[in-house]
Parts: C-alpha cells; sequence; structure tokens
C-alpha cells in the first residue's frame, strides 16, 4: 500500500444519474399499488448495477495501471467499510423501529442472516422463510451488487495476470451477457421459473452489471478510450438512446420486460453514460450536477436502504393522503440519511481511505455502490 495518501477525482454527472435512480425507486414505492406498476422502479435498479459495474472497474484499471496488480484484501476490506457496516447499523435500527414506530413484524433469525451474508434475494423466491423487518427487504438488489463484488475482481485480476487483451476481455464479457440473456429465457420458457427469480436473482441480473464493466473497459471517457458515440452526433445519439430507453418501459409483454428489456436498456445506459460523463456542460444533462440533485446522489446508499421505513410510517400516519405521506416520507429519509452520512459514512470513508491503492473516482461512490425495489 503507497504511503501517499491519494487525491480524490470527481466523474461529473454520476452523482445525478445516482439520484434519479433513487428517485424512481421511492416515486414507485410511495404511490399507491395500481399506480406504481406504471412507475419504473426495476429501470432504477438496473441504472444502480450498471452505475456499479462502471465504478469499480474504472477504479481496478486505475489499479491496475499504477501498482501492476489488484490487491484483493484491500478491495474487500473496502467493500466491507463501505457497504456492510452502514447496512447492518440501519438494519440494526429498521427493527425496534418497525416493532415500535410502526407497530408490524420486526422480522426473524433467518432474515437477519439472510441480510448478514448476502442471500436474501434467493430466499424470497425459494422460500426459505427469510423475514427481514418490513420496510428493509430493498436489500436484495444489494445481494446481487455484493456477488459481483466478490467474483468480479477476481476474474479480473486473472484477466490481467494472463495478459488478456481489453479486446478479448471485453468479447468475453459481452459473451457473459448474451448468455445471461438466453439464460432468462431458459428460466422463464424451459424452467417455468416465477418472474421474481429473473428480476432478482444475481445469476439473471448481472449482465446489468457486466455492461457497466464493459463500457469501464472499453470505451471508457474517464481514462481516455475511444468513445462510441459518432462524431459530430452525439446528441443526437443520447437523444436517441433516451428515447429507446422510454420505449423499453411501454411493452406490455411479460416475457420481454422478464428478459430482453433488461438487456435493452443496459446497452441504452451504455450510450447514456458515453455522452453526460464527458459532455456534463451540455444544457440537456448540466442539471445532474446542480447541488439539491448531486446532493441526493451524495447520500442515496443510506436513503435507498431507510426510505421504506419513513414511507411506511407516514403512510400509516396519513392514510390516502399521498401529498403528505410522499413528501414527508421522503423529508424524513433525508434527514436520517443525512445524519448517517456525517456521523457514519463519512468517518468510515477516512478509515477505507488507507485501504485505496489509487485515488477515489468519486468521493460517494467510486468505492461503493452504484445501487430498489
Amino acid at each position: 500500500m503507497s504511503g501517499t495518501k491519494p487525491a480524490s477525482s470527481y466523474i461529473p454527472g454520476l452523482d445525478g444519474i445516482r439520484a434519479i435512480a433513487f428517485l424512481l425507486v421511492f416515486w414507485a414505492h410511495g404511490t399507491p399499488g395500481p399506480i406504481s406498476r406504471f412507475i419504473p422502479a426495476t429501470l432504477g435498479v438496473t441504472i444502480f448495477f450498471f452505475l456499479s459495474g462502471y465504478l469499480i472497474t474504472t477504479l481496478l484499471r486505475k489499479e491496475v495501471t499504477r501498482t501492476g496488480t489488484i490487491s484483493l484484501r484491500d478491495f474487500y476490506i473496502r467493500r466491507t467499510i463501505r457497504i456492510l457496516i452502514p447496512l447492518y447499523i440501519v438494519y440494526a435500527i429498521s427493527v425496534p423501529f418497525a416493532h415500535y414506530i410502526l407497530h408490524t413484524f420486526a422480522g426473524n433469525l433467518r432474515g437477519a442472516l439472510s441480510v448478514a451474508f448476502y442471500y436474501y434475494n434467493y430466499s424470497i423466491f425459494l422460500n426459505w422463510n427469510c423475514l427481514p423487518p418490513v420496510g428493509m427487504d430493498v436489500v436484495w438488489s444489494l445481494c446481487v451488487e455484493e456477488h459481483f463484488y466478490i467474483l468480479f475482481p477476481l476474474l479480473y485480476l486473472i484477466m490481467m495476470r494472463r495478459r488478456i487483451s481489453t479486446q478479448r476481455q471485453t468479447q468475453f464479457l459481452l459473451l457473459l451477457c448474451g448468455l445471461e440473456l438466453i439464460w432468462r429465457f431458459v428460466l422463464l420458457l424451459v424452467l417455468h421459473k416465477n418472474w421474481m427469480w429473473t428480476y432478482a436473482a444475481t445469476d439473471a441480473r448481472f449482465d446489468s452489471i457486466l455492461w457497466g464493466c464493459i463500457l469501464a473497459l472499453r470505451n471508457n471517457p474517464v481514462l481516455g478510450d475511444r468513445g462510441i458515440l459518432p462524431r459530430g452526433r452525439e446528441t443526437l445519439a443520447f437523444a436517441a438512446s433516451v428515447a429507446v430507453l422510454l420505449c423499453t418501459l411501454m411493452v406490455p409483454n411479460q416475457v420481454y420486460r422478464d428478459t430482453v428489456r433488461y438487456t435493452v436498456q443496459a446497452m441504452c445506459l451504455y450510450v447514456m453514460f458515453s455522452f453526460i460523463i464527458p459532455h456534463i456542460r451540455h444544457w440537456s444533462v448540466r442539471w445532474l450536477e446542480w447541488t439539491p440533485v448531486r446532493y441526493i446522489g451524495w447520500i442515496s446508499y443510506i436513503l435507498y436502504l431507510s426510505h421504506k421505513l419513513f414511507l411506511d410510517a407516514t403512510e400509516q400516519r396519513f392514510p390516502d393522503q399521498l401529498w403528505i405521506s410522499a413528501p414527508l416520507g421522503l423529508a424524513l429519509a433525508i434527514a436520517f440519511a443525512s445524519l448517517m452520512r456525517y456521523s457514519v459514512e463519512l468517518p468510515l470513508q477516512r478509515l477505507r481511505s488507507r485501504f485505496r491503492r489509487v485515488p477515489e473516482l468519486d468521493p460517494t461512490a467510486a468505492d461503493g455502490h452504484g445501487l430498489v425495489s
């Protein structure tokens, strides 16, 4: 580990993107059942996944460039400090919150273990009776990301040690993405699995993260790679990707929604990220850098973990009054996340910096989550 303290370098636009992802999830959870069906919380999840793959792979590339290798020990310590400790604190708070404030089920031991050891996402559809407190079921997406954090750095280290070219690495990851799409069809049409499997299982959703990895490996605007956008028509390509992304939300066919949708959305995000990061001053995306938007992204991890607790509380207090319960729930979640950010996350960030060999890409998430419904 280097004796000099690495400087921090900020990737523009990503906090704003993270804020959008969280607000999509919050909007879906904060609206009545029939309406929430038309709000793309799942897109918010996909954005978080893509962002995770992009940030972590960019960080790994920078570490290899600077040191010639990857310290898996340091990587896993950073993961533990960044993700597990805040999660365990919020979970510990959620138990008495559910019991004394919400007056509802506070979870069981199996639920606590499934969260602590990151297999809750599989327990959902395998009927293992793993029940966290009401409001903490959002941790299923963290399970997917944590499985990625465990496996991908090891895979990337192997590829680097075997001196596999970037082109070959990209081809291999694209192959995995293609096989993942086929696997979703097999799960639904051959094995007749419940739709929740293709929604929440790591083996059915990891390609959303891998597409972000591919962008970081092949066309990374932060590391000076050649972009994929046609020169002189970057804005048009960005607009087209946004239009296609919106269209993916309108197709009602359930097989499409549980298979192809995730792939098409990730490909659209590939183009959108390629535009946003180097063109953040463009009028269409510069609002992502507005201070209030960035702040939501800055505290999005704790917001994501805790928002359903506060929504449930305000909905109990103001039933059928969405115009009060949703804004109040969001305000309470922001206040709690802000408190957690300054009292827990920032001290942990300083501790985490001791195990970082390269400059942290983004003070809020390059060493954290991209992060559901």
